[in-house]
């Protein structure tokens, strides 16, 4: 389903208030919006769903995680673990997975749930790397949004076949659309500095995308308003009209998650302290 139509477009982005409150927000732009909420359990013993020639990697989850899937259970498009992990996923046309080599490959969603299975931080993301890999056969060509709960956050893109991971101060607005990270940031700096660049279509819908929630997140003031409220509204700042299936917050200080739909607007709200992630607990 992630190939039906490669002009639909996703946004992400991650902030904190003055406090250190850290949410994440998130829209997911497609044709369709089935899908269901997962609750997946840690302890569980996992072995990944991967294609000749490479080699079937077998792991234990360490951490349970909730996410959103529209391809089945263990394929999320993105979510949030028990430590306060958050990873998700938007379309990149730029994409190219690296070759075959000794790492162990990964299909591009499954990556997705490895990371929650087993990482706590950004850091631990990135460091994967030499181990697994996003696998050449996979199908659809994406780039991520990662943050933890120490207010960590880095894009992870695979440029010429190889990982390319922006954080810090290579990281100056916490937000990622459609087009490679360093493509919107000459978009918003041509903006910000009206230069007058001409850009195609594609670009002055995702970097534009980008430039809109990175300007709300430099003005907020969380004085007049709570984080997570802020991040629905720069998620309605950039909705995409009735593509926009879903709109997800992530409060990770909280261990929350609220959304809504283009099916049913109104907003839900589950917490992570509500479930049992055990592995002897009924599959949700």
């Amino acid at each position: 389903m992630l190939i039906i139509n490669t002009a639909e477009a996703c946004t992400t982005f991650c902030f904190q208030d003055e406090s250190g409150h850290i949410v994440f927000g998130r829209n997911f732009d497609f044709p369709s919006g089935l899908g269901h909420v997962v609750v997946n359990h840690r302890n569980l013993q996992k072995t990944a769903f991967i294609r000749p020639p490479e080699k079937p990697l077998t792991w234990v989850s360490k951490y349970g995680s909730i996410s959103f899937n529209q391809n089945g259970k263990e394929f999320p498009y993105g979510g949030m673990n028990e430590a306060g992990l958050v990873i998700e996923q938007m379309w990149l046309q730029e994409t190219q997975y690296p070759p075959q080599d000794d790492r162990f490959g990964l299909n591009e969603l499954q990556w997705i749930q490895y990371q929650l299975d087993n990482a706590a931080t950004v850091q631990e993301v990135i460091d994967s790397d030499t181990l697994v890999r996003v696998s050449f056969t996979s199908v659809a060509t994406l780039h991520f949004l990662v943050a933890d709960k120490y207010g960590n956050v880095a894009t992870i893109e695979y440029l010429e076949g190889k990982m390319v991971v922006h954080q810090g101060e290579n990281l100056p607005y916490p937000v990622l659309a459609n087009c490679p990270y360093e493509r919107s940031l000459a978009y918003k700096a041509d903006k910000d500095n009206h230069i007058g660049t001409s850009f195609t279509g594609w670009t002055e819908n995702s970097s534009g995308r980008f430039a809109t929630a990175a300007g709300i997140i430099e003005e907020y003031d969380s004085g007049k308003q709570d984080p997570v409220s802020e991040a629905f509204d720069i998620l309605q700042a950039v909705s995409q009209g009735p593509s926009t299936q879903w709109s997800i917050v992530y409060d990770i200080t909280k261990s929350e998650i609220a959304w809504k739909t283009s099916a049913n607007p109104q907003i839900r709200k589950i917490s992570m302290h509500d479930f049992d992630f055990s592995c002897r607990a009924p599959s949700l």
